[in-house]
């Protein structure tokens, strides 16, 4: 495998054209929605290599620009379910508010793009899902779903770690249970006002939580982190890789018009390929051995205690909390799976203004 690193978007191109030039590489994967015009670019180009983008829309930009090549054979967009995770965590948050009777959950976002918006309303959807569950069944903690109870902030950063810092720290000081990482290192930022509050307390585990997002970010604040919201981009690229070494990639894009979409019980050629979770204790094992890994090779500590400190404690945290909040998210993810509920999908301005004037 050969990695190339662009600092700036204008390194798009050549890396991506590098990486295509390079005899013995057969597939080339571009990570991040602003590499999709790049990605439509070079594919063109290079007919005889195959491209992978993940979080991209390059099949789209060939639709719009060149229709006749349209789907580009050796082109794939690998897109994601992120609102229906977001909608599980939504929903988490919104009973955790219940119990403890707290007056918000919050959410901090990164750049405002169409990814995001998938989130954003997905984790509002999800949060209303669960204040109508509670009336139907949890009716002691129930209370009516408000336009502002979900507080949320877009940082217009990815990288500005401060950033996800003072939008965490206001949505904490209204008191929110809990606050959903939607910027990926901003996380950081959110885990820092954490960790104050926590300091300033005498907390030994939540709440205050914070939700992760993408990687399994539990074991970054054990006991403080209720879930992380799983996007597996490692699957994405392993389905792609997989697809090339068996010959199917081609069928697939022609079958699929290039864009292959991982989520909750989502299949291809009849096989489940999934790639949005809500975390497991599982997954913290296979994430603390990476952790490990990275040690190991790097020779510095990455890990914040021993492993089983770890587990023990995100362990504990989860059984701290009641048996119907967990119960409620596994119906919810069986009424996704199962297409009896709908969470909305959220990708154009006019539907990002008509969800915002109902949920907030």
């Amino acid at each position: 495998m050969v990695e190339l690193i662009s600092k700036v978007e204008a390194d798009y191109v050549p890396n991506l054209t590098t990486a295509a030039r390079d005899p013995d590489v057969q597939l080339i994967v571009g990570v991040g929605f602003l590499l999709s015009d790049a990605l439509a670019q070079v594919a063109q180009r290079f007919p005889n290599k195959n491209f992978v983008g993940i979080d991209t829309f390059a099949q789209s930009i060939i639709k719009e620009k060149f229709p006749a090549k349209y789907p580009l054979p050796n082109l794939m967009d690998i897109v994601y379910e992120e609102h229906k995770g977001s909608a599980l965590v939504g929903a988490l948050a919104t009973l955790l508010a219940a119990h403890y009777n707290k007056p918000y959950i919050g959410g901090v976002f990164g750049i405002e793009i169409p990814v995001l918006w998938k989130f954003e309303i997905g984790y509002k959807w999800g949060a209303r899902w669960a204040t109508e569950w509670m009336f139907k069944n949890k009716p002691d903690k129930a209370f009516k779903y408000r336009t502002d109870f979900v507080l949320w902030t877009y940082t217009g950063t990815f990288s500005d770690i401060p950033k996800g810092y003072a939008a965490a720290k206001a949505m904490y000081a209204k008191d929110a249970v809990a606050v959903y990482n939607i910027a990926g290192p901003l996380g950081l930022g959110i885990n820092q006002a954490v960790q104050e509050i926590a300091k300033a307390r005498g907390l030994k585990m939540g709440p205050p939580f914070w939700i992760g997002v993408d990687a399994n970010q539990d074991w970054i604040n054990p006991g403080f982190v209720i879930a992380s919201m799983m996007k597996r981009v490692d699957k994405g690229v392993y389905y792609a890789t997989k697809f090339v070494k068996d010959g199917k990639f081609r069928d697939l894009v022609k079958q699929t018009k290039g864009t292959l979409v991982l989520g909750i019980g989502t299949k291809v050629a009849g096989e489940l390929t999934e790639g949005i979770s809500v975390s497991t204790l599982a997954d913290l094992d296979e994430f603390i051995k990476m952790g490990q890994t990275a040690e190991k090779l790097t020779g510095k500590k990455v890990l914040p205690a021993p492993p089983a400190e770890i587990r023990a404690k995100v362990k504990a945290m989860r059984e701290a909390q009641p048996q119907w909040i967990w119960a409620a998210v596994a119906e919810l993810e069986k009424k996704i799976r199962e297409g009896t509920v709908t969470v909305p999908l959220v990708l154009t301005k006019p539907d990002i203004e008509k969800w915002r004037k109902e949920l907030g």
